[in-house]
């Protein structure tokens, strides 16, 4: 039950803040609003304004902006239909801008509450690795592998993820002010891990040589079910201990555009591989496979804090995901909206109204087609 409730607090927020975006855009460049409404379904609660109907519909799964004008001719001038083209592309954009907003606010409050965070600043290097080898040194900075820029650390892990022992590949650091560049391999790391009810002792092997210690930890932070039990895992890893860095006015609204733009890259990585046959839809997940995400956030956390951070962590993920997938420029979309809007300032004519609505009639058919796969490929994935 409370991840249902806390599953639909989620998509709530974000759709209502995404149409709340057409509708301020809309009010601030004089586009006639009908009707804000949030929820769907029979209205519960509805007050009419000079020109805008405000209602809370029943069903507290998405909301809408109806603008004047919106899906044909109108005879009214502050229909939408009736504005420059700017004004209407600044309209359309707003909701995913606003979902864009909202999720750099997110990430600003996350990282304010977690405190101290991982910087692409090398703290120390295992001398075991082929980082260490390559002479790579402590206070060296990460600005780039492979040609990719390297803004802060989690972008090292997105795109040196596909390593294998046999990758090599370009490193580039900024030590003194000087750009240096190495060519490595990474480092095979098979780590095995025995837990006990406050600690846990660690078998480390990188590249054959090998070390071992035990670290203890609080009471009931190791899970029930991992107490007694040894796990090994494998990995490729570049071979360093990254520099850890205060959380100060300074630096906490920069790491938190970091985070936003870390994952909007993962979501285009992620479309790439779609497109290209690398990833197919079973990665893809829908509304029953975030709540099986949510429930885990719930449950995830040793304490009410730590599983609020989660949730917040997910919901900023979520509402950044759903900002850029409007911005495709697919039918049905706020981006394949946007996509006329140039063929329009191309042409220096529009699109005719009723050829557009076709078009997007049968994109938004193919993406409730999609939606009903997605949903039947996480329900099997729950079953399984």
């Amino acid at each position: 039950m409370v991840t249902a409730i806390v599953t639909i607090v989620i998509f709530l927020v974000m759709i209502t803040l995404h149409e709340f975006g057409h509708f301020i855009m809309a009010k601030t460049v004089g586009v006639k609003v009908l009707e804000f409404s949030v929820g769907m379904g029979p209205a519960i609660f509805k007050r009419q304004g000079t020109e805008t109907l405000y209602s809370v519909r029943v069903f507290p799964i998405g909301g809408y902006c109806k603008l004047e004008g919106e899906d044909g001719d109108s005879d009214d001038p502050s229909a939408f239909s009736n504005q420059k083209l700017w004004k209407r592309f600044l309209v359309v954009s707003a909701g995913a801008v606003f979902n864009l907003i909202l999720g750099f606010i997110l990430f600003v409050i996350i990282v304010g509450m977690t405190g101290p965070f991982l910087s692409n600043t090398v703290g120390k290097v295992d001398e075991r690795s082929y980082l260490a080898q390559s002479g790579v040194v402590a206070g060296d900075k990460i600005i780039a592998i492979d040609g990719h820029k390297i803004n802060f650390y989690d972008d090292i892990a997105l795109y040196t993820g596909e390593f294998s022992e046999d990758t090599e590949f370009d490193l580039t650091v900024k030590r003194n002010g000087e750009k240096l560049k190495f060519k490595l391999k990474p480092s095979v790391n098979v780590t095995t891990v025995t837990y006990d009810r406050n600690s846990a002792s660690y078998t480390d092997t990188i590249n054959g040589i090998t070390e071992q210690y035990t670290r203890s930890f609080d009471e009931g932070v190791i899970p029930e079910a991992y107490i007694g039990k040894e796990v090994t895992t494998t990995r490729c890893i570049i071979g360093f201990e990254p520099l850890v860095v205060d959380v100060t006015a300074r630096n906490i609204l920069p790491q938190a555009w970091h985070y936003t733009g870390y994952i909007a890259r993962s979501i285009f990585m992620a479309l790439g591989e779609m497109f290209t046959g690398e990833t197919g839809l079973d990665n893809v997940s829908g509304p029953v496979g975030v709540a099986g995400v949510v429930s885990e956030a719930v449950n995830s956390g040793t304490n009410h804090r730590e599983s609020f951070i989660n949730i917040l962590f997910i919901v900023a993920m979520l509402t950044v995901n759903l900002g850029i997938f409007n911005l495709l420029p697919l039918p049905a979309l706020d981006g394949g909206r946007l996509f006329f809007m140039l063929i329009e300032l191309v042409r220096g004519k529009p699109v005719p109204p009723e050829k557009e609505g076709v078009v997007h009639a049968i994109g938004l058919l193919l993406l409730l087609a999609l939606a009903v796969v997605i949903c039947f490929n996480d329900i099997l994935k729950l079953i399984g």
